[in-house]
């Protein structure tokens, strides 16, 4: 288990730090999990990846499906405040507005609520089901939850009331 192991380190000595845990993992066969915020070291080390907020899975995949199919708002937040060095064009990074829950009192829902731009009423009341997108890749969102037109429509008509 790596948890942050290149935060504040500077470029070089990251590198290197990067390239000793790629040489054992492959020396010895073995995986490593990986905790890091630095999606720049995710997309240089991982295969699988596992993305949480407020201390639940919110989507899992690949990395070629986290990175270019994401579908959890929060995971498509992330990738469009990181800057791409790659990118020919500069694109403007878009932080995430609000803040993160409390989690000694989180809320009964999707923990990234409060923050979503797309989130619906059934969001805040209940944690969706995961929906599965391939093999690989599944996401916790109520946006493509084959049952979310009927959750919303519930929650609706349970607030009319």
């Amino acid at each position: 288990i790596a948890d942050e192991p290149t935060t504040a380190l500077d470029v070089t000595i990251q590198a290197q730090v990067l390239e000793l845990i790629k040489s054992l993992t492959q020396q010895l066969g073995s995986s490593v999990i990986m905790i890091t915020h630095d999606l720049g070291v995710v997309a240089s080390m991982c295969s699988r990846i596992l993305i949480m907020y407020g201390g639940k899975i919110v989507e899992q995949g690949s990395d070629e499906e986290i990175f270019y199919q994401a579908r959890h708002p929060y995971t498509i937040g992330l990738l469009r405040s990181i800057n791409n060095p790659d990118a020919d064009v500069k694109q403007e990074l878009i932080p995430i507005p609000g803040s993160p829950p409390n989690l000694l009192n989180p809320p009964a829902g999707c923990p990234f609520v409060d923050r979503c731009d797309r989130a619906m009423l059934v969001c805040k009341n209940r944690m969706p089901d995961v929906t599965v997108f391939s093999e690989t890749h599944q996401a916790s969102c109520w946006q493509h939850h084959p049952l979310a037109a009927q959750a919303a429509q519930k929650e609706v008509s349970h607030h009319a009331n």
